[in-house]
């Protein structure tokens, strides 16, 4: 049984029991309650939770934990009415249904005069199709009595009837006489079919698929408005939510004689789910778990997920099955008494019976199930579907939906081709997958042999259309009803070419896209029709499915004038769902993306990404940056300033209100079609933000700046991550990840420059960004921490120059490890200045200055001046540098000797001052090197430059100067502690040293890892603190069995367990007995105390306990053997990982190091102090009265033009490159052979003729499609290049045994399937077995004659046609395509026709009508193998000519035609033959 007892529980299903809500868990109600009041409140908390959502009912289980809360919130059971919002959306459900739908019943029981061959009169069925126990009123589930039950059968039973029809003779034998009594009981579906209010509809839980939602169904008369059932769906069933349908996809086919096997079932699964998901379609079936709409239905299964809107759960395939409700097996249990079911409990079956109701299939979301009265017939629902889908696709302004619709045809049966005629003439695509069989072959066979939309055949192709229907239906089509029935479906099939453009043909064998042949259907219906608004929907058709290349092909041609502004809808959908291809066509049609994309453009684009679901990681970002969700310039203006820093709109001059001083981020935006200068900066700061990567790629390349543009864009999704919680691990490592990509491309264009141009490559690295708010690409880079791109050779140059100004060389971290900037760090560091070592030698002889023993660069001028070259030295960073470590190094000496020698209790020494003097210089110095650091914002500049050790640096030195206050204040009192601040200031001047070191290259990494180590030392002490406090206290408990408070047991616990992990176990002091302290106790008799006190005192004395040794054993395996090595092997690690990028580490610090001294003066500290001061009295004048004018600039507008197009051209270069090198790895070729290959075998799989011959062919040609190097690569070669003769004639050796070594054993393995076959097939009946040896005699007769006749194809055996009643003689036709059983056969049918079709016919060379087709037979039946290199022929296997495209044997082959339809055609033979021909002759010719 396939249905269970109707349940009529409103969904969802209460699966669970009710829980008992007590008083308390609504936080209200009296403690004192009959039953019937505690019932009905426990009803009423139940119905209330129930409204909750999701999120709310999340919290319920910790409101009940909390005291005086209950599971409900109190506000939520006072504010609830009466009716729940399901109630209310329910009851309206129900009444729309009572009064839109009808379903009709059969009032009177006739048994149906050809159906009386049953047993008992229980078997009866009545003219409608149902038994008489199955009638309304007898079917119902319901117990009747004998009373009841005479009324109904009363009713129901003519009276002329019911004497020998009733309850008492059911399962008697039926009268004799009955079907004479049934010709005076007229029956007629007017008088017996009865409409009635609908009463069954609601929610199907299928119980064999737990894991899917409630499907809808409603049942509805054949006469009802589609429009209500529309209305149905959209207003009641929500089918609209949460997006509205691009498409609607009817697949109609066969039903229980259909199959796939599994490579057709995965292209058709896989296209439909594609075209499905990604149009977000509607799918129609009849419903049904059988055949075609079973497949539909196991592809749905596979593909089917949940969209969750608020509380809301929807589908996101929607599968429609619109059938006939007579049809349905075990329907009665869908049945309701008036409300509906909700859910209806319903178990389906697998189990298909013949003539019998077919169940439903559990993969449907919703069913529409057609009553026309009859049941136990399939054909009930075809006219109302059809109504439903024409519906569907006709325009809004026709009353229709507006969605398009394709039919889909696998196999199927007459019907199929009925549908298919209906369909077209109502102008709506036909998808036909050829290779199924049946209707969808014939189908195909007659598109491909008409060349018009007249529908017109030539005479020969006619009559094998003929025969391919006879095939396809014949068997159970009556003798009589032949001719008929071939010519009604004959004319069908013409009527259905009479559309021809309509038609598509998707050959399932050879494709895998099914979903672009639905796409290709709709374009071609549409492709006469010229108006804009129909292109407008091809092209969204196009963009919904991602197909830019059809778009090109199909809608944008040559021919076609787009009006301005007609493409901003595309091209806005197209930039949200990041369809990359599609801009950049739309872009090619005249749009202008400047003029495109305006302010009110952008402010729809951000709308409607914060909308979505998929920008869940952006309101995030949001509201942890600047406290908004919602959007505005200002708020976009604030979040890329905490994400870069610095950021400005670059809105178009012409178009921006001045709003006056200090509106730096909100112009007065009056005008929506204000434009921008930069779009695509626009553009892809929006894509970063959206996680779009594909579309920041699109931008990037199109936009302007491309090297500095990367680096911001690295910098955007590097401030993204860090604002991204730990726990969001993947989204992390995604944006990481793009950040990487943005990374690379930064340095490699970089890399291309310094390529091109050495200098320019610099310059690019230095220069100011007029787009990105007038920051360096260096900036930017060592903002992100782009280690590989600060480590570049221009941007090491770059820094270098800076670094020796003048006199050049240094590194930096990802972008700044990129050639150009190593060169552009370079400059910087260096500043003209060509040699590290001579710069030392100077500063001790300055007077070399003035002869040529040091190089500096001119900058510019034809010749250094003197004056010019001094300048230089003193300003450059590493003079500077130099300086600085040099009188560091003599201030660490003289605060030593002060510290050591010089320090005075009772007065200050003048060294004393030297130092302090000192020390208030450095802390000026630092602050002014603060100011000046090139970070465009204060909180970039502490953050990029002033980190932990700045810190400590700057706390030290104000320490100093407190401590100096405090001995100026109070000398005598305060004159230690001053000294040992002065102690700990000695300590941290002498670690500052190490920040000199940051210029060598093998000792800055290094201290990297130093301070990556120290971070994993805390961590590491936390864990050993654990294991020390533990036996501390332990050990010291036991060692002292009494002992009074004091700071001295802190002091052990740590003291002792500390130094025992260093090996100084010292267990003397620490474990072993106190005997001064007992000896100080002496006896008892010769002590004054008490013999209680004595006892005390005694136990406050250490004394040794033989479980501390235990202890201390394991304490020090813990400690000095795990953790220790624990820590060493977070050491190494540490080691390994810095070592492998130093040179990007030591490069990244360089950066720092020269920006530092690139910014402070040229005298450093104590000498400092003047020029400080000389800057402060300026800045202060400018301040005041001096306001400097103008502010001049490194590149004009021209100089700034030329590096764009520089920079611009090596980035396409470099993408060029990195498009070639992925075209010809070897990968890539491999599998573009692979493909080619594939496809060959695929050809001649699906060839349907051609034997031994023709695949030897096949395999020759392949071996001749390789290149070169694949196929000879270990042949030697001549001197022109072409392998050697004899190699040659080895290698095709070689390749014949290995052919024939797979021939054999293919043929092995088929005759063991023969042999295996064959005893099974004794075991059969006796007659089977009789026609199972005449066709093994006839099969035997056609294979000795293929062997005489050089392995052809079929045999020639030429018989006369007679000639046909009813037609004109057809054309000759061989037998190639018959099986041995129908062509040895006498047809058990005397029609002409059948006679015609089974006997072997004879071929005419001579008639002109049949030439083309001669020739094609001549082509496939001598096919010539080919020879590599015109080597001597060799011969291949004597096995007969294949029929098919594999090596199977003959007679297996033969039994599988008798059930399958031939899928390629006459055309598609011919053409496949003369490519092979073509192909052999130019290899041939090639060769020679």
């Amino acid at each position: 049984m396939a249905g269970v007892g109707m349940d009529t529980k409103i969904y969802p299903s209460e699966k669970y029991d009710r829980v008992r809500f007590s008083s308390d868990q609504g936080g209200a109600g009296p403690s004192a309650m009959n039953l019937k009041e505690r019932k009905i409140q426990q009803d009423r908390f139940y119905e209330v939770q129930s409204a909750l959502t999701l999120e709310e009912a999340r919290y319920s289980e910790m409101r009940k934990k909390i005291p005086g809360l209950g599971r409900i919130p109190k506000d939520r059971i006072n504010t609830q009415s009466q009716d729940s919002e399901f109630q209310k959306r329910k009851q309206e459900h129900v009444v729309f249904v009572k009064q839109n739908f009808r379903q009709i019943e059969c009032s009177k029981f006739v048994p149906d005069p050809k159906k009386l061959g049953v047993k008992k009169i229980r078997d009866l069925k009545c003219h409608c199709g149902e038994i008489l126990t199955e009638h309304a009123g007898l079917s119902s589930a319901q117990p009747m009595n004998n009373v009841q039950r005479d009324i109904v059968e009363a009713y129901l039973i003519p009276e002329k009837l019911r004497s020998h029809i009733n309850r008492e003779t059911l399962f008697k034998a039926p009268p004799e006489n009955l079907a004479s009594l049934l010709h005076s009981v007229p029956w007629s579906k007017e008088d017996a079919f009865r409409e009635n209010i609908c009463t069954t509809f609601g929610k199907i839980s299928f119980v064999n698929n737990d894991n899917s939602k409630p499907a809808k169904y409603v049942r509805l008369s054949h006469n009802d408005s589609v429009d209500r059932c529309l209305e149905l769906m959209e207003k009641h069933w929500k089918i609209m939510e949460p997006k509205r349908p691009s498409l609607c996809i009817s697949v109609i086919g066969g039903a229980k004689s259909f199959k796939l096997d599994n490579k057709m079932r995965e292209t058709f699964n896989t296209g439909l789910i594609k075209a499905a998901k990604t149009t977000n379609a509607w799918l129609i079936t009849t419903g049904s778990n059988v055949g075609v709409m079973k497949a539909v239905g196991n592809a749905v299964s596979e593909g089917q997920s949940f969209l969750w809107d608020d509380d809301r759960i929807t589908h996101t395939l929607r599968l429609i099955g619109i059938g006939p409700w007579g049809y349905v097996k075990d329907r009665k249990y869908l049945e309701s008494d008036g409300d509906g079911c909700f859910p209806v409990h319903f178990k389906t079956s697998n189990i298909i019976q013949h003539g019998k109701p077919v169940p439903l299939n559990p993969n449907h979301t919703h069913f529409v199930f057609v009553d026309d009265g009859y049941r136990n017939n399939y054909k009930g629902a075809s006219e109302f579907r059809a109504s439903f889908e024409q519906k569907v696709s006709k325009p809004t302004e026709a009353g229709g939906l507006g969605i398009p619709v394709v039919l889909v045809i696998l196999e199927g049966g007459t019907d199929a081709i009925s549908d298919a005629m209906v369909s077209l003439n109502h102008h709506i695509p036909v998808v036909v997958c050829s290779g199924t069989g049946r209707a969808a072959d014939i189908l195909a066979y007659a598109y491909s042999h008409t060349r018009s939309n007249k529908g017109e055949l030539k005479p020969k192709h006619e009559d094998k259309l003929i025969e391919k229907i006879f095939d396809a239906y014949g068997e159970r089509w009556k003798e009589k009803e032949i001719e008929e029935n071939i010519r009604l479906h004959l004319t069908n099939v013409k009527k259905c070419m009479e559309h021809r453009d309509l038609i598509n043909i998707f050959p399932m064998n050879k494709h895998e896209d099914l979903d672009i042949a639905i796409l290709t259907a709709l374009l071609n219906s549409k492709a006469g029709e010229t108006s804009d608004e129909i292109r407008q929907n091809q092209l969204k058709l196009a963009l919904t499915w991602d197909r830019a290349d059809i778009a090109q092909e199909e809608i944008f041609r040559e021919d076609v004038l787009w009006p301005t502004g007609s493409l901003d809808d595309v091209l806005m959908e197209a930039i949200m769902e990041e369809r990359v291809e599609f801009v950049a066509l739309i872009l090619t049609q005249n749009v202008v993306m400047k003029e495109f994309l305006t302010t009110q453009k952008l402010q729809d684009l951000y709308d409607k990404s914060l909308s979505r679901m998929d920008s869940h990681h952006l309101k995030k970002l949001m509201r942890r940056t600047i406290n908004s969700e919602e959007f505005s310039y200002d708020n976009l203006a604030r979040l890329m300033e905490s994400l870069m820093d610095k950021y400005d709109h670059n809105f178009d001059e012409s178009s921006i209100v001045d709003t006056g001083p200090g509106k730096k981020f909100s112009p007065v935006l009056t005008n929506a079609q204000q434009h921008f200068k930069f779009p695509f900066k626009q553009l892809m700061i929006w894509s970063i933000l959206m996680l779009r990567q594909k579309m920041a790629m699109f931008a990037w390349q199109m936009g302007n700046e491309p090297v500095t543009s990367a680096v911001a864009a690295s910098r955007i999704y590097g401030s993204m991550a860090e604002h991204i919680h730990r726990n969001e691990s993947a989204l992390k490592e995604k944006v990481l990840a793009y950040k990487d990509e943005f990374e690379h491309l930064a340095r490699s264009v970089l890399d291309e420059c310094h390529i091109k141009h050495q200098e320019k490559a610099m310059m690019l690295a230095e220069r100011k960004s007029p787009s990105w708010s007038s920051m360096t690409s260096l900036q930017i880079a060592a903002s992100a921490g782009n280690r590989a791109y600060l480590s570049s050779v221009s941007c090491k140059n770059s820094i270098d120059t800076s670094w020796n100004r003048g006199i050049q060389s240094s590194p930096s971290k990802v972008y700044l490890s990129s050639v150009a900037c190593r060169n552009s760090i370079d400059a910087t560091w260096r500043r003209g200045i060509y040699s590290r070592w001579k710069v030392l030698v100077t500063v001790f002889l300055p007077f070399l200055l003035f002869t040529p023993f040091l190089e500096v660069n001119a900058m510019g001028e034809k010749k250094a001046k003197t004056f010019q070259k001094i300048l230089t030295f003193y300003t450059a960073p590493i003079t500077k540098f130099t300086h600085h470590s040099i009188l560091y190094i003599f201030f660490v000496a003289l605060f030593t000797y002060f510290l050591l020698v010089d320090y005075q209790f009772y007065e200050i020494t003048t060294i004393e001052i030297v130092c302090i003097v000192w020390i208030f210089t450095f802390i000026v110095d630092e602050l002014y090197t603060l100011l000046t650091f090139p970070s465009p914002t204060f909180h970039g500049k502490i953050r990029d430059w002033y980190g932990m050790l700045k810190c400590v640096d700057m706390l030290n030195l104000l320490l100093a100067l407190v401590a100096f206050l405090v001995r100026i204040i109070d000398m005598e009192k305060h004159a230690e502690e001053a000294k040992i601040i002065f102690s700990i200031n000695c300590i941290i001047f002498y670690i500052r040293i190490m920040k000199l070191y940051t210029a060598n290259s093998s000792l800055g990494p290094k201290l990297e890892m130093i301070k990556m180590m120290f971070d994993e030392l805390r961590m590491f002490l936390l864990v050993v603190i654990v294991f020390l406090l533990a036996y501390g206290v332990a050990s010291q408990s036991l060692l002292f069995r009494q002992r009074d408070a004091s700071w001295d047991i802190l002091r052990d616990i740590v003291f002792y367990p500390y130094w025992q992990l260093y090996g100084e176990l010292d267990f003397e002091n620490a474990v072993h007995t106190d005997q001064d302290c007992f000896e100080s106790l002496g006896n008892f008799s010769s002590s004054s105390m008490t013999r209680m006190a004595y006892n005390v005192a005694k136990m406050k004395c250490k004394k040794e306990y033989w479980l501390v040794y235990i202890l201390c054993a394991g304490y020090l395996i813990m400690g000095n053997i795990l953790l220790f090595n624990l820590l060493i092997a977070i050491f190494n690690h540490i080691f390994t990982k810095v070592e492998e990028k130093s040179n990007e580490i030591w490069k990244f610090q360089m950066y720092f190091l020269t920006m530092e001294f690139d910014n402070k003066t040229a005298l450093v500290p104590p000498l400092s102090l003047i020029p400080h001061l000389y800057l402060f009295f300026k800045w202060i004048a400018r301040k005041t009265c001096c306001k400097k004018r103008s502010k001049g600039v490194q590149f004009t507008q021209r100089h700034l033009e030329f590096l764009q197009l520089f920079e611009k051209e090596e980035m396409a270069n470099y993408l060029r490159h990195k498009k070639s090198e992925q075209k010809d790895s070897a990968e890539s070729k491999l599998q573009k052979r692979v493909e080619e290959l594939f496809k060959l075998v695929e050809e001649e799989l699906n060839a349907d003729q051609g034997g031994s011959s023709f695949n030897h062919t096949l395999i020759a040609t392949q071996s001749a499609k390789l290149p070169r190097e694949t196929t000879f690569e270990s042949c030697p070669l001549e001197p022109n290049g072409w392998p050697k003769t004899e190699a040659v004639i080895e290698f095709a050796k070689k390749l014949e045994e290995k052919e024939k070594e797979v021939i054999e054993e293919e043929v092995a393995e088929a005759l063991m399937d023969e042999e295996q076959a064959k005893k099974e097939k004794k075991k059969k009946k006796k007659k089977k077995h009789k026609k199972h040896k005449k066709e093994t005699q006839e099969e035997e007769k056609i294979n000795n004659m293929n062997v005489q006749n050089n392995a052809k194809p079929e045999s020639e055996a030429q018989k006369n046609i007679p000639d046909n009643a009813w037609a004109p003689p057809l054309p000759p036709t061989t037998t190639r395509n018959l099986s041995p059983r129908l062509a040895s056969q006498e047809s058990p049918y005397k029609s002409p026709y059948l006679q015609r079709r089974l006997t072997p016919l004879k071929v005419q060379n001579d008639s002109s009508e049949d030439s083309d087709d001669v020739e094609d037979n001549a082509q496939v039946k001598t096919p010539e193998p080919y020879n590599i290199l015109s080597t001597p022929r060799r011969s291949r296997s004597k096995l007969p000519a294949s029929d098919s495209d594999s090596d199977v044997p003959r007679k297996s082959r033969k039994k599988k035609s008798l059930t399958r339809v031939e899928s390629s055609t006459e055309d598609e033979r011919r053409s496949k033959s003369k490519f092979f021909k073509r192909f052999r002759s130019r290899q041939l010719s090639d060769t020679d």
